[in-house]
């Protein structure tokens, strides 16, 4: 009698189990469905794989859903294929985990860098350093100095702070006086943008010593509009890259330091490496006064590319903006970038100072930029610092589009640059790129050149006062243009 009450106890807790597991089974089950079907999602949305691997893939996991999915939630399953669907369920499960958040990295680093809602320009209120002024209402019925500009963000930002601060403005036509004006006392208070204040330090480290910034009025910029976009896995592009020279948020206008066309030939595999010297002596397309390239910056990125349009007489399809703290992130996120280096050098006017020796150096993302950023050095100067830059540039393509890089630091490579890096290339054309080249796994051919010219001593509109620039050798240019066209018609002078 009591083997047998003992034997119903056994058997209740035993179906009290099988309940227990039948019921997690069919918990998992569904969660296996959800996650199988939200990669699935993901992979197709991101498009970025290839229909000749997609298929296969959806097809293997379409099969293998309909084995273990029916048997996790079927209540009369037998005990042993429910038990070894649900170990392979559990290791899907964490392989879509993985996955999922792969791909929603990926989405997330495409929207990041393509939501271009206009850039920020930042305009300061600057006083004399030795003034009691610390606030903008302590300068309350002064006026305040500002430059004639005809730039619709500045005055806007003028509209800006006289809301702010009841205040009238003088106007002064060269900035070298308006700077002048401020630091001998003769006026209280000057009100001009972020990056012609960072022209005029630039020319003269000491106003920096004299002058504090007592308050700051951001302005949005509208974004370049580009219409010339291209099919870029059948037909040839441009990409201007433009390294702006700040560090943090990448909407802020400012200098454009480096200044680079990349072409691409999707079909001959050719990428072309152009860079222009930073001080080119150019016409800037939307003022038709004359300045350094580097100060075209200071109009935003629109600027830029219409201005380098017109002093190399091509199209530029898409720009991409990147600032110090891209270089500095990304060559981190990747553990470092290895160089051969033509010259032994130390770096000069910049917080840290380096030495490079000659040969092989390993450099983390701080040595990167200070590397790319150095001039001083050299005969060559800014000619120089392009061949550096692009150095600097092949060296970080190498490591982060290799395989060990990209499965190893692939999120962290994203995360690292997705708030530093702005494009106007569409995502769809992005993700085509990246079809085509996992399609294909062909490699790429990378040629350099670099603008050459002489340096001479010029009036430069945003300065207002004559400055050292490079005046381009015209043969040089027109070379490059050849070669530039040479890569995009698949021809070689070979």
């Amino acid at each position: 009698m009591r083997s047998d009450r003992k034997s119903e106890k056994e058997f209740k807790k035993q179906k009290k189990k099988n309940t227990k597991i039948k019921g997690f089974s069919r918990f998992l089950s569904i969660i296996y469905t959800l996650a199988v079907l939200c990669f699935i999602g993901l992979l197709i949305w991101l498009n970025v794989v290839p229909a000749k691997y997609l298929y296969p893939i959806i097809g293997i996991l379409i099969v293998i859903s309909l084995f273990i999915a029916p048997v996790m939630f079927s209540r009369n399953g037998k005990p042993g294929r429910r038990k070894v669907a649900m170990i392979i369920a559990s290791l899907l499960i964490v392989v879509f985990g993985v996955g999922i958040y792969y791909l929603n990295t990926t989405l997330d680093f495409f929207n990041s860098i393509t939501s271009i809602g206009g850039a920020r320009e930042d305009f300061y209120l600057i006083v004399n350093a030795s003034s009691s002024y610390e606030e903008a209402k302590d300068i309350e019925g002064k006026t305040v100095g500002v430059h004639t500009d005809t730039e619709s963000t500045y005055s806007e930002a003028k509209k800006e702070l006289k809301k702010e601060v009841d205040i009238e403005y003088e106007y002064v036509n060269e900035m070298p006086v308006l700077i002048d004006s401020l630091v001998s006392g003769e006026r209280p208070a000057i009100f001009i943008s972020a990056a012609s204040y960072e022209s005029m330090r630039g020319q003269n480290s000491l106003i920096e010593e004299k002058v504090k910034i007592i308050y700051k009025i951001s302005i949005r910029v509208e974004s370049r509009n580009t219409t010339d976009h291209v099919n870029v896995t059948k037909e040839p592009f441009n990409i201007f890259v433009s390294g702006i020279d700040t560090e943090g948020s990448i909407d802020t206008v400012s200098r454009s330091d480096v200044n680079m066309i990349i072409t691409v030939n999707p079909k001959t595999k050719r990428i072309l490496m152009t860079s222009i010297p930073r001080d080119s002596y150019v016409k800037l397309a939307s003022k038709g006064a004359s300045d350094k390239l580097t100060h075209s910056g200071i109009y935003g990125v629109n600027e830029t590319v219409a201005t380098v349009e017109d002093f190399m007489g091509i199209d530029i399809n898409y720009y991409v903006k990147v600032n110090y703290s891209t270089v500095i992130k990304l060559v981190d996120a990747i553990g470092g970038i290895d160089i051969n280096s033509p010259f032994g050098f130390y770096t000069h006017g910049m917080k840290a100072k380096y030495y490079f020796q000659e040969g092989y150096n390993h450099l983390d993302g701080s040595q990167a930029l200070a590397y790319s950023r150095e001039r001083y050095s050299f005969s060559e100067g800014d000619i120089q610092r392009n061949k550096n830059q692009q150095l600097i540039l092949s060296a970080i393509i190498e490591k982060a589009t290799s395989s060990s890089t990209i499965l190893s630091e692939y999120t962290s490579i994203l995360n690292a640059i997705k708030d530093n890096i702005e494009t106007d290339m569409e995502k769809k054309s992005m993700t085509s790129l990246i079809k085509m080249q996992i399609n294909d796994m062909s490699s790429w051919t990378i040629e350099r050149q670099s603008i050459t010219g002489e340096n001479g001593n010029e009036y430069c509109y945003a300065l207002g006062m004559n400055a050292a620039v490079v005046i381009a050798d015209e043969v040089s240019i027109a070379q490059a243009v050849d070669k530039i066209i040479e890569v995009q018609t698949g021809e070689t002078t070979e």
